[in-house]
Order: C-alpha cells, then structure tokens, then sequence
C-alpha cells in the first residue's frame, strides 16, 4: 500500500478462477463489470484481491477513525467471489467507507481555500487570474490545432501574443494582464508545459480505448524531417464494440538508424509507456523495405517471434505503387513515354516563363480543358491524371514548344524542346500515352479507395479483384479495335505522324534455335495490337505478383469461416479448424459452432435479390443490432473485429508526414523532439483536441507546481 498512486481497474486482464464450495465446488473469478457499479473497487493483479482504494487512501493518510476501519477492503483484502455483490454492498453503506468518502473526496471539493474565506479582494483576484489562464489555455489550444506556429523570431510579434492582443479588443483585461512583469504565464516553457498537459490527457484516453477495445495493428513507417533527423511514425489500428475502425497516431520518434532492431525496440518501447499489451497485437501493416520485411531479422519476424498471431501484411498502397512501376519498367515503349511526359513536366513548371505561355496559349486554344498536371513519381494516384492532362492539352503543348523554341537561347534547353517536340509528332508517344492513362486510370481509382480508413485488408483484396477483372476484361479484340479507331480519328486533328512499321531485322544467327523462317509483323494494326495486349498482361501480372502475400493467406480463412457458412458451403469447417488452431483462446470452439448456425439463418433472412454476401453486408448487420442482441452472436462479433483490425494501407502514417512537413517547417525546424510529439498529437487528433475540458486542464497545469494554487486557486 506503501506505492499505491492510482486506481487499478484492469478490463482484459484474464482474471483467475478460485474453487468455491465443497460438495458441489464452483469456479468463480472477479467480474469486471463489478467497476462501473462500484467505481472505488480497486485489484490486485498479482494477489487476485480486491480493495476498497478511497478507504486505502485515507487509512494511509490517517482519516479514518481505527474502529471503523474494515480490514478485508483495506488491508487484507477482499476475495470471496460468491458473495461479492452482497459484500460491496454492504461496504459501501459502512461507516468505515462513508467516513473515508466525506474526508477524501466531498470535503476537499467543497472546502474553500482559507484565503478566499478571509479576503473577499483575495477571492476576487484569484477568479480574474483564473479567467486570464483559461484564455490562455484556449488560444494555445486554437493555434496547435490549426498546426500554427505559437512562437517567432520576435516573441512580441509571435502569433500567440497576437491573438491574444486580439482578444483584447473585447475583453480589455487581457491586456492588463500581458503588461504583468511577472507571472504572465506565457514564456516558452510555460507553453511546453501546458501542451504536455492537453496532449498527455489525449493520449491517455487513446490508450484507454484501445485496451478496451482488445486488438490492434501496429502500422509504422519512417522518414526524414526538416532538420534531417529520422522521424518514425507509429499508428495503431482498433475496433470498437460498434464495428467502426479507428487509426490513431501515437507518437513521433527520432531514431539514430532505422535497422530493424532499433525500429523493434521503438514500437515495443512505445506500447509498454501506452501500457498497451503485445499479447493483443493481431496485425501488422509496414512498406516493402528489408528492414521492416525482413524474413529473419525484419521487425515484422521480430515482433511475430514474440507474439505469432500479429500476422504481417504489406501496405496495399506501396505495393499497388511498386506493381505499376515494375510494368513500366518492363514495358519499354511506356517507360520511354511516361519519361518523355516527366521531361516535359520539368519543362514547364521549372520554368516560370514557360509555364505563362502556356496559360496564355491555353486561354486561346483551350480554355474549357483542365490544367496540365505535373507527373510526380512519389505519389502514388496523380499518373492518369497527368497523362489526361497532355491528351486534353496535346495541340497547346505542341505550340508551347514552338514558340519556346524560338525564344531560347539556352542550347541545353533548346535541345530537350525539339526532344519533346519531336516525341510528341510520333505515333508511338500518343499510343502509348493514351493506353497509359487507359490502364493507369483503373489503378489510381483503386489506389484512392485503398487509402480509406476504414477499408479492411479483406476489402481491399476483393476490391483488386474487382479491378484486374476491369483491366482484363480490356484484353479482347473489340476492345482494341475500338481503342485503335479512337486514336486514328485524332489523327485529323493533330500534328502526328501516321503509324508505321519499324525496319525488318533478322535475329543475329547465334541466338537463332532453329531453321524456321523469320516472322514480322504485316500491318501497323498488328504491331500495335501486340503492345496493346502486353502492356495490359503486364499489370495484371505485376499487381497480382504483388497481392500475392502470405500474411493474407492466414486472414483470408477468418473471412471463408462466415461467407461460406452464409452460402451454405460445408467446406467451411476447414477455415474454422484452421481459425480455432491459429488464434487459440482468443475465439470459444463450441460457443462459435453454435452461433455460425444462428448467424447463417439471420444473415439469409436480411438477403434480399439485389444484396451479395460480403464482409461489409455482414458488418452493417452485426452494427445494427442492439447491445443485447449483439450478446447472442459475442464470438461473430470477435471473428469480424479479428477481419476488421487489419489494415488495407498504411495511409494514416502517410498523412502523418504531411502534417509533420506543416508543423516542424523551414523556420519551425530547432524545436525540441518533446515539443514536436506534443503538438503533432494535438494537430492529429483535432476532435479530441476540440472535445478537451479545458478546466480539467487548468486543474491539472495548476497542480503541477504549489505556488500556482496561491494564484488560482481551483477551476
């Protein structure tokens, strides 16, 4: 009791069983739900004993009177499970618990402080001080949530002091209180401390709920900051009681390297500070790097040695990306072209001057076609729309780069226009261009959904089956045909060459295998019709190389376990066995058997003809059910938190880092690791940060330090 600092109300703890009777002994264990109808029971994990925390507290600061003291909830300990309810019960009537309540709790809240009860003028100070501090709370609260430098160059001129000079213009008190010499709270480590305050009590409850809400995956990714530090992000993915996913980022880190045992110890460093158990992990989602992929040494093999069920998967969105550059690298004719376009990208918008004359020419020529886009190759959905952007613009960049050409005297830069030019005249460049955007338009579509918070890693698996039946269902004659006839009506319209067969070479005789004769090509249809087909069996190929992944072979049986069963295949049995063996105590064999049978009858009775068996159908079926009914199926309901907690994409750590490049800038980059991690989280986390009680803040920033009760008193 000597230690004790806090209530201890562990929710997924797995509570030990105690024989009760002799003739017909029972098993019996503390029962969780026995917190929220006696919010001061407190548990020992390690002597499986409950205490009554108020009356601990007081005995220890001697506020209770020794013959009223009730030794089995103070001290000794309370564990007989079958009368539990009758004994709380009667504790919480005793004069030992009642007495401990009005000296601890009721009579600190309602106890003035002695100055106030002496000095009205005191009284009134403290109030006033504590209006100026709760202004205080909420203009750093405003700037930190909008990702606004709350500091500057000249502190005078900071935003901070500007905002709260603006609140003057109405509440002229705050202007008093910033002409103070002393005691202003507004330096920089007050700041510092006031946001470790709100962004400590966000994190506190972000831990709360993922420990109420059981598993979760680990989704991490790394990168490099303004300052050149490598920064590694951490999210966790749950699933609440209601079906909805949730992604919260957790922290920044700032690592020395990014090998895989340094980046291991981070993420399990990061969930032990989270008091987060490992034994609940159930999913990781990392990019394709060696460090984090690794077969042997990886941090996805160094995390599954430690708890085998946190099944790794590689990010949709990285390998989606990585499947549409290894077609264009084997493609030729489309690595050639997407080069050309990246070379005119360049062109233009490196070029203030450039990029003028082509608004100017676009006005005249084209007013009513979108802008031409830039084609980034870091990211990961703007491929289609660049391409599109030179189909709709092709006779305005034609005449962008005459008129270039004319009026530069750069020869290095009059050689790539007449490159660019020239690629632009050919067939083949408007060939491959428009079957780029064809087929990269299908794949940025899937790219954007992919990206979706809430999408499973299930989902996005149908979701790319759905769009390589697109992709391949474009692999048929009629589909080129008119494909080929789209492109030869261009032809009239703009200065491109007509489609011609390239010169017959013969194979060197080396590599010749046999004495047939050689075989080319007859018609230009033909040429292209095979370049057609290739570049389309490429990505299908590529993007199902890539999805191709073990981790999606485990999970893929929990989804089989409820689609099957629904559809009335029998073969289902086999997923459930292989279900029960993977994820051990976490599903109950009987009570899922028997709630399979149950559930299969419900879900075919809300089909209708228009609806299909899907992981989605069976989500909003469960979420709409009430509390009490959801009891019937608990085991469905953890198969598909099981399916839910698994991730599609890594995309939350990726908007992370765009909200990292908006808070640690160019003139923002000398800031400490600390400061950074407090207000990525309140940036991040902008409903919480909304939602935060700002007197509970107050309260806690007050407490910090005793001479600031003298001041403030209590909010």
């Amino acid at each position: 009791m000597a230690g004790l600092k806090s209530i201890n109300q562990p929710v997924n703890f797995k509570f030990p069983k105690r024989s009760f009777g002799k003739k017909n002994p029972e098993l019996r264990s503390f029962n969780p739900t026995w917190f929220k109808q006696y919010a001061w029971l407190h548990y020992d994990e390690a002597k499986d004993l409950a205490f009554c925390f108020t009356c601990m507290v007081a005995a220890k600061e001697g506020k209770i009177s020794n013959f009223k003291a009730d030794g089995s909830f103070i001290s000794t300990g309370f564990c007989n499970w079958k009368d539990a309810t009758s004994k709380f019960r009667k504790h919480q009537d005793s004069d030992c618990h009642k007495e401990a309540v009005e000296r601890k709790v009721k009579l600190p809240r309602e106890t003035k402080d002695i100055g106030e009860v002496l000095s009205a003028a005191h009284s009134e100070e403290k109030a006033h001080n504590r209006q100026q501090l709760l202004t205080i709370l909420r203009n750093i609260r405003f700037l930190v949530r909008q990702g606004l430098p709350l500091r500057g160059h000249d502190n005078d001129q900071s935003n901070f002091l500007q905002l709260l000079k603006l609140h003057g213009e109405s509440d002229p008190s705050i202007l008093k209180w910033l002409e103070r010499k002393q005691d202003k709270f507004t330096s920089a480590d007050i700041q510092n401390e006031m946001l470790q305050v709100m962004a400590l009590k966000i994190l506190r409850d972000v831990a709360s709920n993922i420990r109420e809400n059981g598993y979760f995956s680990i989704m991490v990714d790394e990168t490099t900051d303004q300052s050149n530090h490598e920064q590694v992000v951490i999210v966790i993915r749950h699933v609440d009681s209601n079906l909805d996913v949730h992604e919260e980022f957790i922290g920044l880190c700032m690592v020395p390297s990014i090998d895989a045992a340094t980046l291991t110890n981070v993420i399990l460093d990061a969930l032990v500070r989270m008091n987060i158990s490992l034994s609940k992990c159930r999913g990781q989602c990392y990019d394709g790097a060696s460090n984090m992929s690794g077969a042997k040494k990886g941090v996805a093999a160094n995390i599954t040695s430690k708890e085998t069920r946190a099944i790794y998967t590689h990010c949709y969105g990285h390998a989606l990306n990585l499947a549409v550059g290894d077609t264009v690298k084997k493609s030729k004719v489309m690595r050639d072209s997407l080069d050309t376009v990246f070379e005119m990208s360049k062109l233009v918008k490196y070029s203030p001057r450039r990029d003028t004359i082509l608004e100017q020419l676009k006005r005249e020529m084209a007013p009513d076609t979108p802008g031409f886009r830039v084609l980034c190759p870091t990211r990961w959905t703007v491929r289609a729309a660049s391409l599109n952007s030179v189909l709709e613009n092709y006779s305005v960049l034609q005449s962008l780069w005459e008129t270039c050409y004319e009026c530069t005297k750069d020869p290095e830069a009059r050689s790539r226009i007449i490159g660019v030019k020239t690629q632009m005249q050919s067939f083949d460049f408007l060939f491959v261009v428009s079957l780029g955007y064809e087929i990269l338009r299908h794949t940025d579509n899937l790219s954007r959904t992919l990206q979706k918070k809430d999408l499973s890693a299930a989902e996005g698996q149908h979701l790319t089956d759905l769009s390589l039946t697109s992709l391949s269902a474009m692999r048929k004659e009629e589909s080129f045909d008119s494909f080929w006839e789209s492109l030869n009506g261009k032809l009239n319209e703009l200065d491109v060459s007509e489609p011609t067969l390239p010169r017959r070479r013969k194979m060197p005789k080396r590599y010749e295998t046999g004495k047939a004769p050689p075989e080319f090509t007859t018609s230009e249809k033909d040429l292209y019709r095979q370049q057609y087909f290739e570049a389309l069996d490429l990505v299908v190929n590529c993007v199902k190389d890539r999805f191709d992944q073990p981790g999606y072979q485990v999970y893929r049986h929990l989804e089989d376990v409820l689609l099957k069963s629904v559809r009335g295949d029998k073969t289902y049995k086999e997923d459930l066995d292989f279900v029960l063996k993977f994820y051990g105590d976490d599903l109950d064999k009987t009570s899922l058997s028997s709630q399979l049978d149950t559930f299969t009858t419900l879900a075919r009775n809300n089909l209708n003809d228009s609806s299909t068996v899907s992981v989605s159908f069976l989500v909003t079926l469960v979420s709409q059910m009430s509390p009490a009914s959801r009891c019937l199926f608990s085991e469905i309901v953890t198969l598909l938190r099981l399916i839910l907690v698994m991730p599609a994409t890594n995309a939350t750590s990726e908007r992370t880092f765009s909200a990292l490049r908006r808070v640690k800038t160019y003139l923002r980059a000398t800031m400490s690791q600390e400061r950074l991690n407090h207000l990525m989280i309140l940036h991040t986390h902008r409903e919480a940060t909304d939602a935060l009680n700002i007197l509970a803040v107050a309260n806690d920033f007050v407490s910090a330090r005793d001479g600031r009760s003298f001041i403030f008193g209590r909010f």
